[in-house]
Order: C-alpha cells, then sequence, then structure tokens
C-alpha cells in the first residue's frame, strides 16, 4: 500500500492535466476563444481584419492542441516511470550497473509507449466528445496533432534528461550550488 500512495503524487499532475483538457473541451469552443482574442486585439487597439482574426484563433487553438496534449505526454511519462521503478527490483549496486542500466531502459520504453497510447485514447475521446457538442468540431488531425505534440514533447524531454544525466557530477548545476553555500557555523 505504501507504494501506492507513495506514487500517487506523480499521477496528481496527470489528473490536474487531464481536468485542465476536460474544462477546455467541454467550455472553449472556437466561438469563445475567438471572441476573447477579438476583444483582446481591440482593447491592444490592433486594426486587424475580421478573417485574420479567425486564423490567428485557428493557429492558437492548434498550438494549444500541440502544447496541451505534449505537456500531458511528459507528465504520464513521468507518472509511470515513477510508479514502475519503485515496484521493480533493481537494486542500485556498482558491480551490476548494466543490468541497471538494462533495466531502468526497458522500464523507460514501457513508460514511453504508455505515455503516447495514453495520449492518444484522452485525444479521441476528446474528439469524440467534441463530436457530440454542436458548437464544436470533431476531427482526426486534432487527434493526429496532438499524439505529435505528445511524440515532439516527449522526445524533447528525454533528450534534455539523457544531457542532463551525463553532465559530470563536479560540473553539475546541483553540485556546483553547493560549492556556493557557506557551511553553518
Amino acid at each position: 500500500m505504501k507504494i501506492i500512495t507513495r506514487n500517487f503524487r506523480f499521477w496528481i499532475p496527470v489528473f490536474l492535466w487531464l481536468g485542465i483538457i476536460a474544462v477546455e473541451s467541454f467550455g472553449l469552443s472556437s466561438n469563445v476563444t475567438g471572441g476573447w482574442l477579438w476583444k483582446l486585439l481591440r482593447l491592444l487597439h490592433a486594426h486587424i481584419s475580421l478573417q485574420a482574426v479567425q486564423e490567428l484563433n485557428h493557429i492558437l487553438r492548434k498550438t494549444g492542441h500541440f502544447t496541451g496534449y505534449g505537456i500531458l505526454c511528459v507528465l504520464i511519462f513521468r507518472a509511470w516511470f515513477h510508479t514502475l521503478v519503485s515496484r521493480s527490483n533493481i537494486t542500485w549496486t556498482s558491480s551490476e550497473s548494466s543490468r541497471v542500466a538494462s533495466a531502468l531502459h526497458s522500464i523507460r520504453v514501457r513508460c514511453t509507449l504508455l505515455a503516447v497510447i495514453m495520449t492518444l485514447i484522452t485525444a479521441i475521446l476528446d474528439e469524440w466528445h467534441q463530436a457530440f457538442d454542436p458548437s464544436r468540431t470533431s476531427s482526426g488531425w486534432d487527434v493526429a496533432l496532438d499524439v505529435t505534440g505528445g511524440i515532439i514533447f516527449l522526445a524533447f524531454a528525454l533528450f534534455v534528461f539523457k544531457l542532463w544525466r551525463n553532465i559530470p557530477k563536479g560540473l553539475h548545476p546541483s553540485a556546483r550550488r553547493a560549492e556556493f553555500v557557506s557551511p553553518r557555523p
């Protein structure tokens, strides 16, 4: 039971982000966001045609899809990674570092697949819901955009994490911070 409660904290951001996606899906049609954009541009005294506002609104909405599902995919990966690592029986001994590295690689692959699949399922359910809402449009292209955003965000996050792991210990920012902290008397 401790594993479940210990790992639940990694799932909280996933559930919160799914809630944000649900709120946006149920309440933010293109008419709503377009109205907000039109009012903002008028407030800023921007002289822009209605067609240009509609095109800008479309680009911003698609960017939101891409970014929102990208963040979701990274959060899901993180939650699965911590859940699966804590459930595995990996012993962190230096004598078997190749076995540990292999086990972690296997866990990362599983987490990547789970994150992309769960992002895909969420995108499909979102578009399915939108098919029943007369103020919304449902599109398979949005599902593709959502999953593409998830894959690109996750690939970037894993790339950055790999770079972070490969920084030598003495050059690591956390080690440098420790050098500048004066010892307490």
